[in-house]
């Protein structure tokens, strides 16, 4: 297996693959020009179309459509049956965030989502842990590649890294952590820390709506673009460390 380590730096033994293993994600994410340039100019486009839409449908009467249809026709409790089985099978979670946050504000959709996060974790832990030695064997056997082990003393770091890289499905960071051998409690205690964070944007995204607030829409997006910086900014710090 190759492996590319920070200019200057030799990886030792122990930690080849965890740095294989990051390297070829971030090849995969960004394949060309300046990357700090383009990420930034992309969330800027992204959030500037964002605006431009929401602002049209406000302006059309749809986003008042939208929430009373929400907060009157969804059952509370058939919404969470749902937030908790959709997402384990790749439904975005982003919008389960932004309708409990309509339905629910954000206090109650916050602890909501606290306490799915350890609940997605332990199913996607046991379903990981239960296929891991057939996956294992099949891509041994088909493809000739084996999933990178990742040392003991690396897997904290490892699960921040790649918990925070942006991109990546909820539900495939959930599969993915066990599958690389991560042990529960750092699949479940950076899981619940990270993916908290990451989540209350979309959550205040939601009350904004609900609210009609322009202010708070506008506070949420930016938030989304100063987080996704933040994390990027991390990932690279500590994965050349």
């Amino acid at each position: 297996m190759h492996c590319l380590v920070p200019s200057g730096m030799t990886a030792p033994k122990n930690d080849i693959h965890l740095y294989s293993f990051l390297h070829h994600i971030e090849a995969a994410q960004v394949k060309a020009g300046n990357r700090n340039i383009l990420t930034i100019s992309s969330l800027a486009v992204l959030a500037a179309l964002l605006a431009g839409g929401v602002f049209f449908a406000y302006q059309q009467g749809y986003i008042h459509d939208i929430i009373e249809t929400v907060r009157s026709d969804i059952s509370p409790l058939l919404f969470i049956i749902l937030m908790i089985i959709l997402p384990l099978v790749g439904f975005p979670i982003s919008a389960f965030l932004i309708i409990a946050g309509i339905k629910f504000g954000i206090l109650l959709t916050f602890a909501l989502w606290i306490c799915v996060l350890p609940l997605h974790t332990t199913i996607t832990y046991t379903v990981a842990k239960y296929l891991r030695p057939l996956l294992l064997k099949l891509l041994h056997h088909t493809f000739g590649y084996k999933i990178p082990a990742i040392p003991k003393k690396n897997q904290a770091m490892y699960s921040f890294l790649f918990l925070a890289i942006p991109g990546i499905p909820y539900a495939a960071k959930n599969y993915l952590l066990p599958f690389a051998g991560v042990s529960f409690r750092y699949c479940i205690v950076m899981n619940s820390i990270i993916q908290s964070i990451l989540g209350l944007p979309f959550i205040v995204l939601g009350k904004s709506g609900a609210d009609q607030d322009p202010t708070l829409f506008y506070a949420a997006i930016l938030s989304l673009v100063v987080l996704f910086i933040i994390l990027r900014l991390l990932k690279r710090k500590y994965s050349n460390s």
